[in-house]
């Protein structure tokens, strides 16, 4: 493997696959803050799920619609939440 920054000058990026550049990388280079990340985005959802009551809200449309954006599945109008404080 070569470090090569011309590929990813405005000239060669028509030539290179959309999803070819991961950020993050992959196997034994792979981005050490990732890890890091996703555990504090977990420590943080733990944290809002002991503290507070989650209900649907009247603002989310049902029954759900839902819409495929790129590589994600998404409920049309989204999915509202209230929160309540435990």
């Amino acid at each position: 493997e070569k470090f090569d920054p011309e590929r990813f000058s405005e000239e060669n990026r028509s030539s290179r696959h959309h999803y070819a550049h991961l950020p993050f990388g992959e196997g034994p280079r792979m981005c050490i803050g990732m890890r890091f990340g996703l555990m504090q985005a977990k420590v943080g959802l733990t944290s809002l799920l002991r503290n507070f009551k989650f209900t649907v809200s009247k603002k989310t449309q049902e029954p759900l619609k839902m819409v495929v954006k790129v590589d994600l599945l998404a409920a049309v109008g989204g999915i509202w939440l209230e929160a309540q404080k435990l």
